[in-house]
């Protein structure tokens, strides 16, 4: 956990920028679809190199997550990126704050869900 929430940290602004792009109608297909996905590796017991490999485990999130945000943020048209910033300027930290408290509530659903299908 403590690796999603470092790398979340550090691509904070792009993550916040394919945020709001995610709404808009001209954000390509592709972008609506890897994106999710690409957080959704990060979460993922499910990796290429497996963790218990010691300091190989860590590389491929930290290789993979940047390399999609920057690849994603390139696939925005340039209206599309140019508005994700300015929204990024005003409300950045917000939308993270909220994205991450959805985030956690969706775990605990999770969580609670599995536990009474499995009591």
């Amino acid at each position: 956990m403590l690796r999603f929430l470092v790398l979340l940290r550090a691509l904070r602004r792009d993550i916040a920028v394919l945020l709001f792009a995610m709404v808009r109608r001209d954000t390509p297909r592709a972008v609506k679809f890897l994106f999710p996905l690409a957080l959704l590796y990060l979460v993922s017991p499910i990796d290429i190199i497996p963790d218990t490999i010691p300091l190989l485990g860590a590389v491929d999130d930290m290789v993979i997550l940047p390399a999609a945000t920057e690849l994603l943020v390139r696939m925005l048209p340039p209206d599309a990126r140019a508005e994700g910033e300015r929204r990024v300027a005003r409300y950045g930290t917000l939308i993270l704050v909220v994205a991450s408290i959805v985030v956690i509530l969706w775990f605990v659903l999770l969580i609670w869900a599995l536990s009474k299908v499995f009591a």
